[in-house]
């Protein structure tokens, strides 16, 4: 989508793949980086609608991720993006900070009105459990699960770990239909039964060649298990080995080989007891009231 800034004509997205984070985000954005009509940013999660003009004050969340919060570093992202394709981003904290994230949207982008909105949601007992699963493998923090439901009841997490909260869809998706007229909203149990008919959806409605084949066979971003916090650290964190293979290794192989490495090492950790059953009950009534709003049967996450 083509905007004049600085005396320019640059571009911006023409979509945003929004969240919710550990729900086939990655895999989306990296099915729809293969269609010839459409440009997808290099850096997924720039983020930079939910932290324009941010200053660096939490140096955690922004060691993270590759956040883009200079509005021209954010115009950079498309510069590539030519006229015969329509571009796009992903960034999980959208739906989750939906309230920066809107605002910001209309602040700096002239044609927010025409903006394609994807969301793909997943059981959120399940996701609160993978979120923290993949957490944990990177290091990030060391105590069990029951904590995090602990800290969760007496308000102790700090709003980038509370797994807990960003599995209220409710609101968050609710907030996005009133304010923008093309909104689609996808299950990632959907995506793992059948991701080829999820794909063709997602193309038809963004109005590019459904038709085209796109290769949907590898998973993507899979959550490590507890015994591999080793491997999590050198996946997830910065250091010197990623910078080096950087350097080598285009985007598109150093995502392959890291997803094969992960897929190795993946462990099932199951979500068991009574941690499920608590969980269940905190979500049942949104649950119950997102599934009137998106017109999905969502039965299946209340048991």
């Amino acid at each position: 989508m083509h905007v004049k800034a600085a005396g320019k004509e640059m571009n911006l997205p023409d979509f945003l793949v929004v969240g919710a984070a550990k729900s086939g985000t990655t895999s989306l954005y990296s099915y729809l980086q293969q269609h010839p009509q459409i440009f997808m940013s290099k850096n997924k999660e720039p983020c930079f609608f939910s932290f324009a003009e941010a200053k660096e004050k939490d140096e955690d969340i922004f060691n993270r991720i590759n956040i883009v919060s200079d509005f021209h570093k954010y115009l950079d992202l498309f510069k590539d993006a030519g006229d015969s394709r329509i571009a796009g981003e992903a960034s999980t904290v959208y739906l989750y900070l939906y309230e920066e994230t809107i605002k910001n949207i209309k602040k700096y982008h002239p044609h927010w009105k025409e903006l394609k909105i994807i969301i793909i949601i997943r059981d959120p007992a399940e996701r609160a459990f993978s979120h923290y699963l993949n957490d944990r493998a990177g290091g990030l923090l060391n105590f069990p699960f029951e904590e995090v439901i602990e800290k969760w009841k007496s308000r102790q997490l700090s709003k980038y770990y509370n797994y807990i909260d960003y599995g209220f869809y409710y609101n968050q998706i609710k907030s996005y239909k009133d304010t923008f007229d093309q909104v689609r909203v996808y299950l990632f149990e959907n995506l793992e039964v059948n991701s080829k008919q999820l794909v063709h959806d997602l193309l038809e409605f963004l109005g590019v060649d459904s038709s085209f084949n796109i290769e949907t066979g590898l998973k993507h971003n899979v959550s490590v298990g507890d015994k591999d916090k080793l491997l999590g650290k050198l996946i997830y964190k910065q250091n010197l080995l990623k910078e080096l293979i950087k350097k080598f290794l285009p985007a598109g192989a150093r995502t392959s080989i890291r997803n094969k490495i992960l897929e190795s090492f993946a462990h099932k950790s199951q979500l068991e007891g009574s941690n499920r059953k608590l969980l269940k009950e905190i979500y049942r009534e949104d649950i119950l009231k997102l599934q009137d709003l998106i017109h999905k049967d969502l039965t299946q996450w209340l048991t």
